[in-house]
């Protein structure tokens, strides 16, 4: 075991606890709550299934908060201070996009989800995904239709 080992061990223990802390200090949104029907229904590990919709439903949401997600794309180097906060929205959305590709985050279709399956079971999903409660923390409150249409955005 290295040394450098051992410190990237450390920093990651770090992180972890720093999102720790973040999730009890804040509540889940409409990815979380679309993304575990996906995992449950096609055996997506969470953190894969919340990436698959990370930009699709922060570009859905973005209108609802959207001081607060042109700070998180000041924050993550995207915007500029100076940027209107519709102008960084849109850096943030095509960020984001752009560190799944760079990620190679699949879609379902990319990751073999059966494409039959996954829309017959969309209606499913989005009555999981209202139960979960998350989709009532979100800046914008999505109707179960435009949930089903994220959905179906994200499968290709």
């Amino acid at each position: 075991d290295t040394a450098g080992g051992a410190a990237a061990r450390e920093t990651l223990m770090a992180a972890a606890t720093h999102a720790g802390i973040a999730f009890s200090n804040a509540s889940v949104t409409l990815i979380h709550g679309m993304s575990r029907p996906i995992g449950a229904a096609f055996h997506v590990p969470h953190g894969l299934s919340n990436a698959m919709l990370l930009p699709a439903v922060t570009a859905f949401s973005v209108g609802g908060a959207p001081r607060r997600y042109a700070q998180a794309a000041t924050a993550m180097g995207w915007a500029a201070a100076g940027d209107d906060d519709a102008t960084a929205g849109s850096k943030l959305i095509a960020g984001l996009r752009a560190l799944c590709a760079d990620l190679e985050v699949p879609s379902p279709r990319q990751y073999g989800i059966d494409r039959d399956a996954y829309f017959r079971l969309i209606p499913t999903m989005v009555e999981q995904a209202i139960t979960s409660g998350s989709p009532a923390n979100n800046p914008r409150l999505p109707t179960p239709e435009e949930i089903a249409a994220l959905y179906r955005e994200v499968y290709e």
